[in-house]
């Protein structure tokens, strides 16, 4: 008998365990989300707040010393100050005399070397996404990359246009391949058009793919049959 209750007790004692690490694993993977998101958004806000709060940071700790203030920090308001100034040098940008005095920065730029070329292609990047709302990756594809055999995920950013196409010899676009977990960095790639393969999935399941360095892969099908012009019905509407 006393063997037998010693048998019971340790089955109810592991299933106990076993129910408590089931919740603990459960508890994790539900917390798992939701924790990143608010440590990469306080890493954020601190870099923001970090750019003008050493400022006042230094500002406060003059006045202690001099008994004057007693407060050494005040978070977010080196956030809140860099914000109103980007407001304040926006209004003044949209008006006249702020037009004229950028448009003067701006051939002040040209004339310095290295500085110039950085300056032209932030410039740009700025443009694409003021007119665009973003950044638009046309639809995700395949490539082989880094070499033949290889296959990597990237994203279509703009077909050949101009002397670049001619330089080339062939139609080409320029495919941005991201790299895992951090799809901010990465490279771009020319890719020959006939060498592209299109795959059916959105952006968004496609960078899903990459940060999860291929954990989450939804369904894919391949490949999906994209002409270099659009073909239409007869009644002139795309297909």
């Amino acid at each position: 008998m006393d063997t037998k209750s010693t048998k019971r007790k340790a089955g109810i004692v592991q299933r106990l365990l076993l129910k408590l690490r089931n919740y603990f694993t459960t508890g994790i993977l539900v917390l798992a989300p939701t924790a990143v998101s608010i440590w990469i958004l306080d890493k954020m806000f601190r870099w923001f707040d970090n750019i003008l709060g050493k400022w006042y940071t230094e500002l406060f700790r003059e006045l202690s010393l001099d008994h004057a203030y007693t407060i050494r920090y005040i978070p977010g308001i080196g956030a809140v100050t860099l914000a109103i100034f980007i407001i304040i040098i926006g209004f003044f940008a949209r008006q006249y005399a702020g037009r004229k005095f950028f448009d003067l920065w701006e051939k002040a730029i040209n004339y310095i070397p290295l500085i110039n070329r950085i300056y032209i292609a932030v410039r740009q990047l700025s443009d694409s996404v003021a007119k665009g709302g973003g950044i638009a990756f046309q639809y995700p594809v395949m490539v082989q990359y880094p070499r033949k055999g290889l296959f990597s995920i990237g994203f279509v950013t703009r077909r050949c246009e101009g002397t670049f196409c001619q330089l080339a010899g062939t139609a080409v676009s320029s495919v941005f391949i991201p790299t895992t977990p951090n799809p901010t960095s990465g490279l771009v790639v020319f890719v020959p058009q006939e060498d592209i393969i299109p795959i059916e999935m959105s952006v968004e399941d496609a960078m899903k793919l990459i940060i999860s360095a291929g954990f989450v892969s939804p369904d894919i099908k391949l490949p999906i049959v994209r002409d270099n012009d659009e073909s239409e019905d007869d009644s002139g509407n795309s297909i």
